[in-house]
């Protein structure tokens, strides 16, 4: 588990969410934007984002085989575009696009996931801010 991450008998309030991101994998050290995309997940009440670059997974799917993968939880492919998880813990949200700029510190989101829909984005940058995650000073611009 990462940072800030569920452990315990920790409860999560409706304003929580944990950030993950897969973003190092995929960056550079002069690299100042990273593009990709991300999910909105719910998991045993606790709200997720996980992002990632395009370069590391192409689709939303792909990012959610590997979030699960490194969480422990059973899942496996039905065909190359779907995806099944063996849960009823987990509920995907929704997905788009992101692009995070570290040299201004910013954090846009935008689109949707074809697989999933699009995120909820009510109150998201709210969350985001009292995340404990680098990205929490940065100003979330949504479209």
């Amino acid at each position: 588990m990462g940072a800030g991450e569920p452990g315990g008998d920790q409860r999560p309030t409706t304003a929580d969410v944990l950030v993950h991101d897969y973003c190092s994998t995929g960056r550079t050290s002069s690299s100042d934007a990273v593009d990709g995309k991300f999910l909105q997940l719910l998991i045993d009440g606790w709200t997720y984002l996980v992002f990632s670059p395009t370069s590391v997974h192409r689709y939303h799917n792909q990012m959610l085989a590997q979030f699960l993968k490194d969480r422990g939880v059973a899942h496996h492919w039905v065909s190359r575009e779907q995806l099944e998880y063996d849960t009823t813990k987990l509920e995907v949200i929704g997905g788009g696009r992101f692009q995070v700029n570290h040299r201004e510190e910013i954090l846009d989101l935008w689109d949707d996931s074809h697989a999933f829909g699009r995120f909820d984005e009510q109150g998201l940058a709210e969350s985001i801010a009292r995340a404990d995650h680098p990205w929490h000073a940065y100003r979330v611009r949504i479209s």
